[in-house]
């Protein structure tokens, strides 16, 4: 399945290595990413193609465990399936 993680960061060098970071952990290349300042945080979208549910969630709660991440959104097929803050 496609997912795209929505993650909101704050605006800090270390943000974005640490946020792909997660996925590097596991081997996995996301076919995209891109990345906008905005409102003082970084907003970070991140695609990752033919990963199954369980290793989406778990990579999901990892990013809202990490201090600079304020908040992920992980949808799978268009539709959110989890939504909550760090």
């Amino acid at each position: 399945m496609n997912w795209r993680f929505a993650i909101e960061a704050a605006e800090d060098p270390q943000s974005l290595p640490r946020v792909l970071g997660y996925f590097a952990q596991r081997w996995i290349v996301p076919s995209g990413v891109t990345m906008a300042l905005r409102d003082g945080g970084m907003a970070i979208d991140i695609a990752v193609e033919a990963l199954d549910e369980q290793g989406a969630a778990i990579i999901a709660a990892k990013l809202r465990e990490n201090v600079l991440v304020a908040h992920v959104t992980l949808l799978g097929g268009g539709e959110a399936i989890v939504a909550a803050a760090a």
